[in-house]
């Protein structure tokens, strides 16, 4: 029902412009605008995306007219429709006010109103908000998977079913699996779902390569250019070889990070008898990943980043699964800088792993019957 649901979806996102003119078309028509030829021969090119010239008076959502002692605007208007009108008035008010100034007067104006500032030796830190929101995405996405293995645990723990596990698998075996079973799960998720958006993106290409959805997208303003296909957007995003080596390297310290995690939610689970032990013990838990979410966000700055706590924890494994990416995305890293942080994290679990192999297999059985018939 889910994989149905989220096919469904896409397809509905996909052709969202084609059901809106059809159910909603408030939502999707531009607004339609009279004036004057004048004021459209100067204001006509700065009109916003989500609104167009419309020459018969009758048929337009809004009339600007021209009177002696100022002007005159009728229809119904909203808050954000007041705001943009009063702006191209004023824009045109000015415009014809100036045209009708000697130029002497004119230059004048200039020297007095507009300041020539000169920019010199400033650097302007890079920012990429929207790649920190796809990171912490896909961290809760993967925690989420580590606490369902753990609980995997405990629930064949409480229900006496790991007692016929072991009969056929030894405990190493079982250690290991648990490790990749959350994996494995979220890959073909991921993969159910990306065939499904691939394949209504390539069933919107043939309908019209997208044109509709990104003329939408235009006058809604989320797009600041009017694109003419989905290939002309893509090309627009200009991807070069380092920024696909810096998403590849911010996707490895999130995989080495969770997969920390989610050996030592399972190292903690084999000590758990009970649900409610897990639900207290998962609290916790879940409060410890919230603390460093919220930390990841407060010290995302350059300041931080480069030389503040920012800078510390982008090397503790665990925490730098979120700072070392902001870090790449946000500010320049020396490459013996990410070697050295890549190798905490990749050594961190290593250790761990080595050494949680002879602590499951102690553990595992603790709080249950043993069974003779166990696999060592």
């Amino acid at each position: 029902m889910l994989y149905t649901f989220s096919f469904i979806l896409f397809g509905l996102v996909m052709f969202a412009d084609i059901l809106l003119a059809s159910f909603a078309p408030a939502f999707v028509l531009p607004k339609s605008i009279h004036m004057s030829s004048s004021m459209l021969d100067i204001i006509g090119e700065h009109l916003p995306s989500n609104y167009v010239y419309q020459p018969e008076l009758s048929k337009a959502d809004f009339q600007i007219h021209i009177k002696e002692d100022g002007y005159l605007v009728v229809g119904d208007l909203k808050t954000e429709d007041h705001h943009i009108i009063d702006q191209l008035i004023h824009g045109y008010h000015r415009i014809s006010m100036i045209d009708k100034m000697p130029d002497s007067l004119v230059f004048l104006l200039d020297e007095v109103l507009i300041a020539n500032v000169e920019w010199e030796n400033v650097v302007q830190a890079p920012s990429n908000h929207l790649g920190f929101i796809v990171i912490t995405s896909i961290y809760f996405m993967l925690l989420s998977f580590s606490t369902a293995v753990a609980n995997e645990v405990v629930n064949e723990k409480t229900s006496n079913v790991i007692e016929v596990i072991l009969t056929s698998v030894s405990h190493k075996e079982h250690y290991y699996s648990k490790l990749l079973i959350g994996w494995l799960t979220m890959l073909s998720q991921l993969l159910i779902h990306g065939f499904g958006l691939i394949f209504w993106l390539m069933v919107r290409v043939v309908v019209d390569n997208g044109l509709g959805m990104l003329s939408l997208l235009y006058r809604w303003q989320w797009l600041s250019i009017q694109y003419n296909s989905l290939g002309h957007w893509i090309s627009a995003f200009n991807v070069e070889i380092a920024q696909i080596y810096i998403v590849v390297l911010c996707a490895i310290f999130l995989m080495l990070g969770i997969l920390l995690v989610q050996l030592l939610m399972v190292l903690i689970s084999v000590h758990i008898n009970s649900i409610e032990e897990a639900a207290a013990i998962q609290g916790p838990f879940y409060l410890g990943m919230l603390v460093v979410y919220y930390m990841a966000i407060f010290i995302n700055s350059f300041e931080q980043l480069n030389q503040g706590w920012g800078y510390l924890f982008s090397y503790v494994p665990i925490l730098s699964m979120l700072f070392m990416p902001s870090r790449l995305l946000n500010t320049n890293v020396m490459y013996s800088e990410l070697l050295l942080a890549l190798a905490m994290a990749l050594l961190s679990l290593v250790i761990c792993l080595i050494l949680g192999e002879e602590h499951y297999r102690k553990n595992l059985l603790k709080g249950s019957t043993k069974s003779t018939f166990v696999k060592k």
